[in-house]
């Protein structure tokens, strides 16, 4: 959608459908589209909104997840979803699975982005799956089976935990709330109305201070808000209210180090001299660069220029410098000579910017 425009959004929204899903995934019976609602709404004007498409077919499917993973990347690489400052996904169902496999798989783009929402998606996975694979030999089936030996999930989650590149992304879940009707959806392999991914399955793994949000449908209507007033559309606002867009700035701090004194003909110095900044742990704030120089020097002399001798990350920056004071003169006895040492402190910080 908007991502083919020639000034792309700071952010980007991608809606990643689930198995046999389609871009009619996101539509809801009154003809409300959820990418169409968040395109339209001025809460979201930072963001381009991108709906992905790859292969489910509805029965004999042929590609894994991890095959699927990759056209998945592919195909946000040809829409230029991965030039954007920042990328946020909505997942639905299977569509969550994708995601983390396509970011485990590609640490440089997971980089950008920010948090996942993830629709049912089941970690766990789902006995439905179970039950289809009697009737249906997609690979897709059996990653999602419900099992203790299920290895492909078990693996995608331990190495979600352990790879770096992607253990900073957030992850936001919301879960169904009503069972889904036999012959519906991914129900047509049921008999009876069933809750196709349980609450454990919809939320393990989901970011703990953040609650999981329940949705009162099924696992189809589940990602297709009416309005904005529904509560899919409501958790994801609220989920994106509180990551907001943040903008790179650069900026210089100072701090002097004032009335370092020395008597005529003494030496004063310092091997290290601990000059602070204070770092707003809130802005993810962090120094760059450090330089120092000596100022208001009056009467001194065999200037030793300071010099950076290391810088804490904790915002405290270690300096030498050494000065003499000036000799005794005839008229003036011995003058007291003073200097300052002015440290620059180059600090960048990620500032929440205003929708």
């Amino acid at each position: 959608m908007l991502a083919t425009a020639q000034n792309l959004k700071p952010r980007v929204i991608v809606f990643v459908h689930g198995l046999h899903g389609d871009r009619e995934t996101w539509r809801a019976a009154n003809g409300a589209y959820w990418p169409q609602l968040i395109q339209s709404d001025p809460h979201f004007q930072k963001s381009d909104v991108v709906v992905a498409e790859y292969p489910t077919p509805s029965m004999r499917g042929q590609l894994s997840t991890t095959q699927l993973a990759q056209i998945l990347w592919q195909g946000l690489k040809q829409k230029r979803v991965w030039e954007h400052q920042e990328v946020v996904f909505i997942a639905h169902s299977l569509g969550g699975i994708v995601v983390e496999e396509m970011l485990l798989n590609h640490p440089a783009d997971a980089a950008r982005v920010r948090f996942v929402v993830s629709y049912a998606t089941p970690h766990q996975g789902s006995f439905v799956a179970n039950l289809a694979k009697i009737y249906d030999s997609d690979p897709l089936l059996t990653d999602l089976r419900e099992s203790n030996d299920n290895s492909f999930l078990m693996n995608l989650e331990q190495k979600w935990r352990s790879t770096e590149a992607v253990t900073r992304i957030h992850r936001f879940c919301a879960f169904e709330g009503l069972d889904t009707a036999a012959g519906a959806g991914i129900g047509k392999y049921l008999r009876a109305h069933t809750r196709v991914v349980d609450y454990y399955s919809a939320t393990y793994g989901c970011d703990a201070d953040t609650a999981p949000q329940k949705i009162v449908t099924d696992h189809i209507d589940i990602v297709r808000p009416a309005n904005r007033s529904a509560d899919a559309y409501t958790f994801f606002a609220r989920v994106y209210r509180n990551n907001p867009i943040l903008d790179t700035v650069e900026t210089i701090r100072d701090n002097k180090i004032s009335g370092i004194n020395v008597d005529c003909n003494r030496m004063n110095s310092a091997d290290d001299l601990q000059v602070p900044i204070a770092l707003d742990p809130s802005l993810h704030e962090q120094i760059l660069s450090v330089e120092a120089e000596l100022v208001d020097a009056d009467k001194i002399r065999d200037i030793s220029s300071p010099v950076i001798k290391k810088i804490d990350p904790v915002g405290i920056a270690h300096v030498s410098y050494s000065f003499r004071g000036q000799g005794r003169g005839l008229l003036l006895g011995c003058p007291t000579g003073h200097a300052s040492i002015l440290v620059h402190f180059k600090v960048r910080s990620d500032v929440p910017v205003k929708e």
